[in-house]
């Protein structure tokens, strides 16, 4: 595992008890699916759906949390709370903004692990 800026994959390596199979696994799903998630809140902002955004940060809290994302897992914890309580709305576009940065610095870095996983 590199040495990483914006992920620590060790909760992962300990989850996966070493298996570079379920580590791509679970990379690859993360990446697969966590811009969609962030596209999908930014549209229910659109809508105003709060409860969408708040259902869709629950999910992702466990996402980053696997990658290691401790900054993200709180962003999706305020944005989980915003949404379902539909309380302190104003902060809703700054934690998306916040978490579409992450993701694409994170990105980076996860697809490096991965070529590392596989070689």
């Amino acid at each position: 595992m590199g040495n990483y800026k914006y992920i620590d994959l060790n909760y992962l390596n300990d989850l996966s008890l070493g298996s570079k199979d379920f580590m791509e696994d679970i990379i690859n799903s993360f990446i697969k699916t966590t811009p969609g998630s962030i596209e999908k809140m930014k549209e229910s902002l659109a809508k105003q759906d709060w409860q969408q955004i708040g259902g869709i940060a629950h999910k992702l809290k466990t996402s980053y949390s696997f990658m290691g994302m401790t900054d993200m897992v709180e962003a999706s914890k305020e944005l989980q709370e915003c949404g379902l309580k539909a309380k302190e709305l104003e902060k809703i576009p700054a934690l998306l903004e916040q978490m579409t940065i992450a993701y694409a610095l994170a990105e980076e870095e996860l697809k490096q692990e991965l070529s590392e996983l596989q070689s």
